[in-house]
């Protein structure tokens, strides 16, 4: 009988530790810094002018959100899967995947387009494609106004955007 206690009181204590998941939704907050990499290489795109534009493949990316908090910029990058000129618009129409890292290595990704202007600005959307570690399962997506910088970076700052995800 003093078994049977001692099993149903390990039982029991094993049922109270067990913690529930729950799921929380943040609004995004925050910028970004994108600093092109030339270790990448570059996408050549031609101009209708006959020139060519030359495109980094690959940005560093750094900067801090409420999500994520201070980005990990020696694992965070942004590559760009493709540029087309969008005569409709007189803009670069951009793809793209993001991948954010913390300081623990957790990981948020996005995939997203932007409207780059000749003027140096532009707007861009983002899904939230996956993520490890403590966003494990996060979903959300982002809109932003970027701002290109004279020394190729790329300043990006959040309007909108919300994530939900187990903590």
């Amino acid at each position: 009988m003093k078994t049977f206690h001692l099993i149903f009181v390990f039982i029991f204590l094993s049922f109270l530790s067990c913690t529930k998941e729950e799921w929380q939704t943040v609004n995004i907050t925050g910028g970004y810094t994108n600093t092109p990499d030339p270790s990448g290489g570059f996408l050549s795109i031609p101009l209708p002018t006959g020139d060519t534009f030359m495109v980094p493949k690959k940005y560093k990316v750094g900067g801090s959100d409420n999500l994520v908090g201070e980005i990990d910029t020696t694992k965070s990058e942004l590559v760009v899967n493709s540029v087309v000129i969008n005569q409709l618009t007189n803009s670069f129409d951009v793809t793209y995947t993001i991948s954010y890292f913390n300081k623990s290595g957790d990981q948020v990704s996005y995939k997203g387009s932007a409207q780059n202007y000749d003027n140096g600005t532009g707007i861009s959307w983002q899904q939230i494609s996956g993520g490890t570690g403590k966003y494990e399962g996060i979903t959300g997506w982002l809109n932003t106004s970027l701002v290109a910088n004279p020394n190729g970076a790329i300043t990006i700052s959040i309007i909108e955007g919300q994530a939900t995800y187990k903590f």
